[in-house]
């Protein structure tokens, strides 16, 4: 009776899991670069700057997660891959954060590091070019190398800026692959070979494709640009 017993709880214990494995696919889903835009204009936490460049911001979603609510690489999670150490004051698990909607993903992204992250550093450097046409070296500023500048964080951005200002190739005459058997100072590709320049192609073609207000495709919030497929990158981001 005893072994029964047990043998019925495992199995009422690997049903209950299989149930809730059902249920956390069945809240995935998966949205355009317009679609979180619109979300972070909908946004009661995202700021006046925030929304200016929701477009922005969108197609860096679809670059980093495919618009997937459920993207996950242990630390970066959810549709605009809030970092582990922005996570960690909000509340939320990881698990309960990718049960979350996009909206409100959204908006504990906005308050954590979208608000902040949209104009710091070279970020704001980078967009303020974009926004007027200019070039650093003879690359030519986009809104998706700023979006690449804050997933990457300021050391892979600074130094990306620094080569191109230098008349090198964006990730230096000698790439620095990002990882921690050398100092993090000298990094100038995150852990798959991008740098700001390649990963920002691939954010600019999701910005490009946005269609909502008040930045639509063309518009100052999102600079034409010539690109091509690359793999994400995608370590943790450490401001910029």
């Amino acid at each position: 009776m005893i072994s029964r017993t047990i043998l019925a709880s495992r199995a009422s214990l690997a049903l209950l899991s299989l149930m809730i494995c059902a249920d956390a696919r069945a809240q995935c889903a998966t949205y355009s670069s317009t679609d979180i835009a619109s979300a972070i204009n909908s946004s009661p936490t995202a700021s006046a700057a925030l929304k200016a460049t929701a477009c922005t911001w969108g197609g860096a979603g679809k670059s980093e997660s495919g618009g997937n609510t459920c993207a996950s690489n242990g630390s970066n999670f959810g549709v605009l891959q809030l970092s582990s150490g922005n996570l960690a004051g909000t509340g939320y698990t990881a698990q309960q954060y990718l049960a979350l909607p996009l909206q409100q993903q959204v908006n504990i992204w906005a308050t954590q590091a979208g608000n902040s992250g949209a104009g710091s550093g070279s970020v704001a450097t980078i967009s303020t070019a974009a926004a007027s046409g200019q070039s650093f070296g003879s690359t030519p500023a986009t809104q998706g190398m700023a979006a690449a500048c804050v997933q990457f964080g300021s050391v892979i951005c600074k130094n990306d800026l620094a080569a191109l200002n230098a008349g090198q190739p964006c990730g230096g005459a000698n790439p620095v692959t990002a990882k921690y058997s050398v100092p993090q100072s000298s990094w100038t590709e995150d852990g798959n070979g991008q740098t700001i320049c390649s990963w920002g192609s691939n954010i600019q073609a999701n910005i490009n494709s946005c269609t909502a207000a008040p930045c639509p495709a063309g518009s100052a919030g999102a600079p034409a640009a010539t690109t091509s497929p690359v793999a994400p990158g995608l370590l943790p981001s450490a401001g910029a």
